[in-house]
């Protein structure tokens, strides 16, 4: 799923915006005009790049074109975005629920990282994968209005 209107039917406009906000932020304090840097990160979110949109608890779906020797994590989940990487958990729970009671890698994997704490990888290797949840810690606020989790945002 990508796009911004996608991305705001996803999480909300408020948890968007936060996030395009502390992109743009980040390339201004690195030296990028302000208009430059809005233009940069919205155009980017808004073509489903994943240096514009990666983010903790985010969940990913491998692309059906992908090969899986470049990708062999079929689903994954984000567990902590650093800078230009993101530790992930293997979340294929169908192929082998045992191997992710802990919520990291399966034994296959093992060469991505460590089994308990997810493997860290750049963030371009997300490219190959296409967004299919995110759960932004705005979701935990009672007054968030997030459409696709069905929450008004009012008295909830």
């Amino acid at each position: 799923m990508t796009g911004l209107a996608s991305l705001t039917w996803l999480i909300g406009t408020q948890a968007l915006s936060d996030h395009i906000v502390a992109h743009v932020n980040e390339m201004v304090e690195a030296g990028t005009e302000y208009a430059q840097a809005c233009n940069e990160v919205t155009d980017a979110a808004d073509a489903g790049e994943a240096w514009a949109i990666a983010a903790t608890r985010q969940t990913w779906d491998r692309r059906p074109d992908t090969d899986e020797d470049d990708a062999p994590i079929r689903r994954l989940y984000v567990l902590e975005r650093t800078g230009n990487t993101v530790v992930v958990a293997d979340l294929d729970l169908d192929e082998d629920p045992q191997a992710n009671r802990t919520g990291g890698l399966q034994p296959q994997h093992s060469r991505l990282g460590n089994e308990e704490q997810g493997a860290v990888v750049d963030v371009e290797l997300l490219n190959l994968y296409d967004l299919r949840a995110w759960n932004p810690f705005e979701h935990l606020l009672p007054t968030a209005a997030v459409p696709a989790a069905g929450t008004t945002g009012v008295g909830e």
